[in-house]
């Protein structure tokens, strides 16, 4: 559990710095360039700030995605099926040359021999987290165009199935090299929930299939 923490702590770290600190930095950049033509020229110096204001926008975009994927706040009110759609939308315009299809159904808290409500809520966070990283390692590194997302409730189980149509990879050379965190985190919660994962690939794309008991 705690090298499962620590990678995720590095993975936020590497959000930030690649995505936010930049843009941070080019925005100063950005200001002080319109510092030097306020006194010179007035209509350039009024074309840097409204690029600044641009540019801070999309900042806050990206620390709301930022935060939204560290707790999905709509999770609460709206649930579990609701908390997928939004995670499906946001990717759909940050990642607009992906296609994603998915039926998904509602999980609540009758679905779960689990007596108390904050665990059922972990359980249930902790299958958008499943969810989460493995539509985020098919965009970032299958190489392909199209995500089918399918949830369902079968035979007292939650079984998630996610099949992309890129080139597919080698798994075990993957996870040895440690280049992709998510899929070493991923089958780390699915072993905490005492579930399962087959993860199937060929040059055709990857199909990864999880099935996590309801207890």
């Amino acid at each position: 559990i705690l090298d499962m923490q620590e990678k995720e702590r590095q993975r936020i770290a590497n959000d930030l710095h690649d995505s936010t600190i930049q843009n941070l930095t080019h925005l100063i950049h950005t200001i002080e360039l319109g510092s030097m033509y306020i006194d010179k020229d007035i209509i350039r110096a009024k074309l840097e700030l409204e690029t600044c204001i641009k540019n801070l926008k999309s900042i806050i975009d990206e620390m709301r995605q930022i935060i939204f994927n560290l707790r999905p706040m709509s999770f609460d009110d709206l649930g579990f099926k609701h908390c997928i759609e939004n995670f499906i939308y946001n990717m759909r315009t940050q990642y607009v040359n992906f296609e994603i299809e998915y039926d998904v159904c509602d999980l609540d808290n009758e679905d779960f021999n689990i007596e108390n409500n904050s665990g059922v809520n972990l359980f249930i966070v902790t299958i958008y987290r499943l969810i989460q990283e493995s539509v985020m390692n098919a965009i970032k590194h299958s190489k392909g165009k199209k995500i089918i997302l399918i949830i369902e409730k079968k035979n007292n189980k939650c079984v998630i199935h996610i099949k992309d149509d890129g080139e597919g990879y080698n798994f075990d050379d993957d996870e040895k090299s440690n280049n992709h965190f998510g899929l070493i985190i991923m089958k780390e919660r699915i072993s905490l929930l005492n579930g399962k994962v087959s993860i199937n690939t060929d040059e055709n794309g990857t199909e990864v299939i999880i099935e996590i008991p309801f207890k």
